[in-house]
């Protein structure tokens, strides 16, 4: 086993899309509707975010490692992949740190703005898995992990790009109606999650949300959240806050219900978590690239 292989493990690398593809919808939203891009800012805010994202899911496995000690699961990463303390302690700092810096050098090129979002993402980062109290053992972390990276990221892409136009009325929530298919896909990324470790987390005294809706209820939220999505793509684009060309999300419909169907009837960690993955990556990416052609 590589030490590359470690580490992506620890940070859960291939889950960066849900990062990158908010901070492009943002900037898609910046540049289409407010016609204005500044490159530099761009790549800061994208790096900045994917290096937190990096470092939270390192936090999560680091907190699991704590919790599961030498039990055998799939969700002990450390473990697993023979992982010390130490390695992961050092990952989470350093990726902390390099986000932080550029953040604030974002602050110091655009305003105040980024520095209070940029203050509530870091509390619910680390209070995700961290604290007495975790919101991955609540009820609301759909909600949170559906906000923060679905919203907040997409806000400050927009942020960083428009700061300096004299008029910005709305922009909170017209922000808000653009990233509402970040929000809802990235929030079923982890209701699938939880679905799938429903029993798991009964164990280790998890009262996520699908202990309080159960496991139909839970599936049928998760369902209804892809349809929403698309709801809201639709909406930016009719209200012209997004191009028109983002309707092509609308093409990845047969696959994204394909693997809904899939899951749905066998939601299992190992096999078909997956699909709640891609369903989001599907129509983020499809969203993103139909706004890109726009420009053409």
């Amino acid at each position: 086993m590589t030490v590359i292989d470690k580490a992506s493990a620890l940070v859960q690398s291939k889950s960066t899309v849900t990062s990158i593809m908010p901070c492009l919808l943002g900037i898609l939203f910046a540049a289409s509707y407010y016609h204005s891009f500044i490159w530099l800012n761009s790549l800061m805010i994208l790096i900045a975010v994917v290096a937190f994202h990096l470092a939270v899911n390192a936090h999560n496995q680091y907190k699991d490692y704590e919790r599961f000690h030498d039990q055998d699961s799939h969700n002990n990463i450390l473990k697993n992949f023979k992982i010390t303390p130490l390695q992961a302690q050092t990952t989470i700092i350093s990726l902390t740190l390099f986000s932080a810096v550029l953040g604030l050098t974002l602050v110091y090129r655009t305003g105040l703005p980024v520095l209070w979002v940029g203050i509530a993402s870091f509390a619910v980062g680390y209070f995700y898995s961290g604290g007495p109290y975790p919101i991955s053992k609540t009820p609301y972390g759909e909600a949170f992990s559906g906000l923060t990276m679905g919203y907040n990221i997409t806000f400050l892409a927009t942020y960083v790009n428009v700061f300096q136009l004299a008029n910005l009325q709305g922009l909170w929530y017209k922000t808000l109606i653009v990233a509402i298919p970040a929000v809802f896909t990235i929030s079923n990324i982890m209701l699938a999650n939880n679905i799938a470790d429903r029993k798991e987390d009964l164990n280790l005294g998890r009262k996520t949300l699908v202990y309080y809706w159960g496991k139909q209820g839970a599936l049928l939220l998760w369902q209804l959240s892809f349809v929403m999505a698309y709801v809201g793509v639709i909406l930016a684009a009719i209200m012209r806050l997004l191009p028109l060309w983002t309707l092509l999300v609308l093409v990845t419909i047969p696959i994204v219900w394909r693997n809904t169907v899939r899951f749905s009837k066998r939601p299992k960690k190992e096999t078909t978590f997956i699909y709640s993955i891609i369903n989001a990556q599907l129509i983020l990416i499809a969203t993103v690239v139909g706004g890109a052609i726009s420009f053409i």
